[in-house]
């Protein structure tokens, strides 16, 4: 089956400042999204995210490469009224109720009459708006806003979904709807492009994660691609160890410790200890998390 979403070698570059010098947004990036996946792009502010998602939507040409949607190029327009777009800043009139803001949008995407006050009503009920419905968004929260982007996006039934930061602002209650909202679509066959900050909510939803930095993707997988295969122990002890500079010594504890990685290194290191009459005070598995990895690959690419 082709990729619903795909790149091939695309690259962006701006002019700036005075001397007309180049800042390159994006190099040479390549990736591709199937059906029903929900894919989660992370990087730091500037690494090319909202870029990426810009040339997808057509909103900026890329200087090379080639970017295709449900198969065809970005360039034509066939597959625009299959895809919903929440931008990162998204905002409406603040004279407008939340009601007359998803009118306005679902007649933009097409919709009409019966149909499109069915579809207004089910994203109401579905965002927890319906209650909030007659509110101008002026008087809305933060998370409320977000919420109504959310809506707007979804009106039309899209087949691909681009969300930049959908759960910035929400508090934990919030947020867990949207993650359920999220891997509800992607059962119904929903592709899903995210950005997001977040990256203890990305490890809950998504099946595929991409990396930027500075443009470039650095690492690209399943999470279990991703997150090292053996895991990381810590143990403790509460006396001078040998090999003492392979420790770390907490003084205000007095506690000695030492990371290692596999089953097999932890039980070696056991053995040694118990040769020196060392007893552990404790032996603690430690969980590498996405963050873990993120951090690592970037700054990797800093040294």
């Amino acid at each position: 089956m082709a990729p619903i979403l795909e790149t091939r070698s695309v690259s962006k570059s701006y002019r700036i400042g005075l001397r007309g010098e180049f800042v390159h947004a994006l190099q040479d990036v390549s990736m591709s999204v199937g059906e029903g996946q929900v894919f989660a792009l992370l990087g730091l502010n500037g690494a090319g995210k909202s870029t990426l998602t810009k040339i997808f939507l057509d909103l900026v040409r890329a200087n090379s490469g080639e970017v295709l949607l449900f198969g065809e190029p970005a360039r034509t327009s066939g597959w625009k009224r299959h895809v919903g777009y929440l931008p990162e800043l998204f905002s409406a009139p603040g004279s407008m109720t939340i009601r007359g803001v998803l009118h306005y949008l679902g007649q933009l995407s097409g919709l009409r009459g019966t149909i499109l006050n069915q579809r207004v009503n089910a994203e109401l009920e579905e965002l927890s708006l319906t209650d909030l419905s007659e509110r101008r968004v002026s008087t809305l929260s933060k998370g409320n806003v977000l919420r109504l982007g959310i809506a707007q996006a979804l009106l039309h039934q899209p087949r691909l979904l681009f969300l930049d930061e959908p759960t910035e602002g929400l508090d934990p209650a919030g947020r867990r709807m949207i993650r359920n909202l999220l891997i509800r679509l992607a059962i119904s066959g929903v592709t899903i492009l995210l950005n997001s900050h977040l990256l203890s909510e990305v490890e809950l939803v998504a099946h595929r994660l991409g990396i930027l930095h500075r443009g470039k993707l650095v690492a690209s997988g399943s999470s279990s691609d991703l997150l090292p295969p053996h895991q990381r122990f810590q143990v403790e002890i509460a006396v001078i160890p040998p090999e003492e500079r392979a420790w770390h010594h907490a003084k205000t504890a007095g506690i000695w410790t030492r990371e290692v990685e596999g089953a097999d290194d932890l039980q070696h290191l056991l053995s040694s200890l118990k040769s020196h009459a060392i007893t552990p005070l404790a032996v603690k598995p430690l969980q590498t998390t996405l963050e873990d990895v993120f951090l690592e690959h970037i700054s990797d690419l800093n040294k």
